[in-house]
């Protein structure tokens, strides 16, 4: 059997697409010997199950291409992707992106495809896999049964129409989204400009509004104290209130719960005592008071109220049928449910009409059940409202409506107080005055559905999500710039300095990063938020202008990135991190997976991209927006051909930093003034710096605002926690710095004599979940730096202890280094990472450099910080 090895959504932007997607990774096990040519009859019963197969077009780009692949011989993977495509299109929810790759494990594919609901992409994903081992071995498939229960889910959790034309609307004008619960619970835009809607309730909508319309008695009676015309009738509690309110009227009834919605326990056109004890029960089962009132004789129509002013107006019908003398009402329904503009849920314009115990009730009122014949024209109501998720159909009168009627449904929306509303009223004719329409409102609802406005059954579309909009966002949506930052080495202190330099500047910026979430400067949450989740908690603080995120590229890989746009995508360099991990197998893999951040720049925004990095520039032509390069050499050709290109790039000339277009220098600073460069001679924090002051540049920030910025940020403990955090203990020096790769290790070749020209003696660990090759990689690096060095399996990951601190020590030996000059800490205490740190302390002597790359930061840093303020207080 196919094994699923892995299976998940990739949520946000991602190596294989910008679109979310199913990533799938399958073990095809005797599949890979066997392709569709070689399965006998395999393409003819998978067509015979799924006709539709002919309309792929697959890489040959024509309907019928798929089906040629199969004759010719295709692999089960790339067969599976386009059975999860097309299960999912005939569910309702219509993707068409796909692709399958191989890898470098016999037998094991990866198999990408986009979705609309995930919890529809997911399960299209296990029954593609079922289905494809079904049509191989001759067995019966039911397709029917999959696509219903792919339905189910599709309905369960696919957002609504009506919240759906609102997130539209307001995706046409740059306004992002982010789904905040499994309903239709959504922010609208980021940060301090934010909005949020509940379906057309929205975070305007007034609560106290809210309940008073789901009050039907409280709403009855604020109307009519206003002059707006309300059947006659009260509220009851009892059977016996009930029946002289109907003897009161003397008239058809209509009873339903004080409480409710979507018509449940209503029932209308009551005309004896029979049906009103019936009615009364149903209604009571809802809410312990009923409403008894007049029945309305005319026509039902719902009036749509934005922000007081009336948008849209339908005429509805409930469900029904119509009888031709001969066949039973279910078999009725059936017919009518064949029509093609029919379907589950909301997948078309028309719902199909199902008997519930709604139906059943109104039709034993009447004497009748789904095996009754009506005779032939006899229309019989099969619900009692006229929603159109259970049945019902809408036509568009919004031009019908006589002013005198616009007003009043005007006025009702003012009077309760709701700034989106639909106002249900029974008349004969909308289209007269107040006094000849009979028009009576009987309800209003708080959170209108807009189907039946913007996909009318009869008559003209209304754009209804427009109004709503223009009411949430009255000036235009104010743009929170977002500034999402990757690469091998320098994210954290990028990040940092790019949030400091904007909060010195009079922003309120969210930063999310591997040391976890601040808000305008204060620590919120601690951990490693480069994911994102992170993404997701500075984006919903509904306090910051401005957003900063550092992008790991674990994110990336196994979610997506946790944005669709950014305003500035900056990518400092690409190493061999991680090469070998999640699915990255080469350094082109690991490129197009960092390359995301600046896919996703706005046209309007700016890709920030490192100029001394080969593998960074390889992707250069998938980056968006304007592009800013930099570098540490001004002389760089490609610095030189991008500004003959009419570009912009940030360099150092004669010790300045300079931002540098084919018009002019704008000189920033002295390169010894950048704190975090030690007086210019760390060149990765040159670097970083640079990136910097590009990406600020890309915002537009002034001149002197980024100057002020970078030679106010320093790499100490409080603004820069774990990055070249230097201490001077006067007889030796103490080195914080999260170095954890080979990169950092060769980086700290040329920069630790510049810092101390004593020992350098360092408490190191390997990374357990890289490949054994890098692990040893970073031990030879290590080499190259240090002359003792105090091993501890800090980070084991999935790896036995001590696995890979061996790995570690085997690159130092192979690096040359004195074996004597390793000191390995025991098992016994290398969980406390503070004992590790006392090992390295114990080999200090006068003028060592002792340089700690921590895993846990805090524990790490606090203690070291404890000795210094001891040390200093001797002194």
């Amino acid at each position: 059997m196919i094994e699923i090895k892995e299976l998940r959504a990739l949520r946000g932007p991602n190596r294989h697409t910008l679109h979310s997607a199913i990533f799938m990774v399958l073990d095809i096990k005797e599949y890979e010997s066997r392709p569709s040519d070689k399965i006998e009859g395999f393409s003819d019963r998978l067509v015979r199950l799924i006709p539709s197969f002919q309309k792929h077009g697959c890489s040959i780009g024509k309907p019928g291409g798929f089906i040629q692949r199969l004759k010719h011989g295709t692999w089960a993977g790339h067969i599976i992707e386009h059975i999860a495509i097309e299960l999912q299109c005939l569910a309702g929810t219509e993707v068409g992106y796909g692709k399958t790759l191989n890898t470098e494990k016999k037998g094991m594919y990866i198999v990408v495809f986009r979705y609309l609901v995930e919890s529809v992409g997911v399960q299209a994903a296990r029954e593609a896999v079922s289905l494809f081992e079904a049509v191989a071995t001759g067995k019966d498939f039911d397709v029917n049964r999959v696509v219903a229960d792919l339905k189910v889910l599709r309905e369960d959790d696919m957002l609504g129409p009506t919240t759906w034309s609102i997130v539209e609307e307001a995706k046409s004008r740059g306004i992002p989204y982010i789904r905040l619960n499994k309903n239709s619970y959504i922010q609208l835009g980021y940060g301090a400009h934010q909005k949020r809607i509940q379906a057309s309730i929205t975070s305007q909508t007034s609560a106290i509004a809210v309940e008073t319309a789901d009050e039907k008695t409280s709403v009855k009676e604020q109307l009519k104290n206003s002059g707006i015309p309300v059947p006659n009738g009260r509220m009851v509690a009892t059977e016996e209130e009930a029946l002289a309110v109907f003897n009161e009227i003397g008239a058809a009834v209509v009873v339903k719960p004080d409480v409710g919605n979507h018509g449940n326990g209503s029932t209308v056109n009551i005309t004896d005592q029979d049906q009103l004890t019936k009615a009364f029960q149903a209604a009571k089962d809802y809410c312990p008071d009923v409403i008894v009132e007049e029945y309305v004789h005319g026509f039902d129509f719902r009036l749509l109220v934005i922000d007081g002013k009336l948008v849209a107006a339908a005429k509805r019908e409930p469900a029904h049928v119509v009888g031709d003398g001969i066949s039973s009402i279910k078999e009725l329904i059936q017919q009518t449910n064949a029509d093609s503009r029919r379907g589950f849920g909301h997948e078309k314009v028309l719902t199909q009409i199902e008997i519930d115990d709604m139906t059943e009730r109104l039709l034993s009122l009447k004497g009748l059940s789904p095996s009754s014949s009506p005779g032939k024209g006899e229309k019989i109501y099969l619900k009692t409202t006229a929603n159109l998720s259970q049945g019902g159909t809408a036509t568009d009168v919004t031009d019908e409506v006589s002013p005198d009627i616009r007003l009043m449904a005007e006025r009702t929306a003012r009077i309760i107080g709701l700034d989106c509303v639909g106002v249900d009223a029974l008349a004969r004719d909308i289209s007269l005055s107040l006094d000849q329409s009979g028009v009576k409102v009987v309800e209003v609802n708080a959170a209108p559905g807009f189907r039946m406005h913007l996909d009318p059954t009869n008559g003209k579309a209304r754009a209804v999500a427009k109004p709503l909009v223009d009411m949430l966002f009255p000036n235009g949506y104010t743009q929170v710039p977002v500034v999402a930052i990757t690469g091998t080495n320098g994210k954290t202190t990028t990040c940092k300095l790019l949030a400091h330099t904007l909060k010195y500047s009079g922003k309120n910026v969210g930063l999310a990063c591997t040391t976890g979430i601040e808000i305008d400067g204060h620590p919120i949450l601690t951990g490693d938020y480069s994911g994102p989740e992170g993404a997701g908690i500075v984006v919903r603080e509904p306090t910051v202008d401005h957003i900063v995120l550092e992008v790991a590229r674990g994110g990336i890989v196994r979610r997506g990135l946790g944005i669709n746009e950014a305003d500035v995508g900056v990518l400092l360099n690409i190493g061999n991190d991680h090469i070998g991990t999640d699915w990255i197998e080469t350094q082109r893999d690991l490129s197009l997976a960092k390359s995301t951040v600046v896919e996703v720049v706005k046209k309007s925004g700016a890709s920030i991209l490192n100029a001394d990095d080969p593998v960074t520039l390889s992707v250069l032509d998938r980056a968006c927006g304007n592009i800013i390069l930099f570098s540490l050499h001004p002389d760089n050709p490609t610095l030189e051909d991008h500004i003959q290109e009419g570009g912009t790039v940030v360099t150092v000339d004669k010790r300045n930093v300079i931002i540098r277009n084919s018009e002019l220098d704008i000189i920033i600073c002295e390169l010894e003034k950048i704190p975090i460069t030690f007086g210019g001679i760390v060149d990765f924090n040159i670097s970083n710096a640079l990136a910097a002051v590009g990406a600020l540049h890309g915002l537009h920030l002034p001149i002197e605002q980024i100057r002020n910025g970078i030679m106010t940020f320093h790499s100490s403990a409080n603004q820069n926690p774990g990055r070249m955090n230097l201490f001077d203990f006067q007889k030796f020096k103490v080195l914080v710095d999260y170095g954890h790769n080979q990169e950092s290790a060769q980086a700290m070749v040329k920069l630790l004599p510049r810092i101390s020209q004593g020992r350098k003696v360092a408490l190191c660990h390997g990374t357990g979940s890289r490949t054994d090759e890098q692990i040893i990689e970073y031990g030879t690096a290590l080499a190259l730096v240090f002359d003792y060095i105090v091993l501890a399996d800090l980070d084991p990951r999935n790896r036995p202890l001590g696995e890979t601190v061996g790995l570690v020590r085997k690159g130092l030996l192979q690096g040359g280094f004195n074996e004597e000059h390793i000191e390995i800490v025991p098992d016994a205490i290398i969980t406390d990472p503070r004992k590790a740190v006392d090992c390295l302390f114990a080999q200090a002597e006068p003028g060592d450099l002792l340089v700690i790359h921590p895993d846990e930061l805090e524990p790490v840093l606090s203690q070291v910080m404890e000795r210094y303020r001891q040390a200093v207080t001797l002194i």
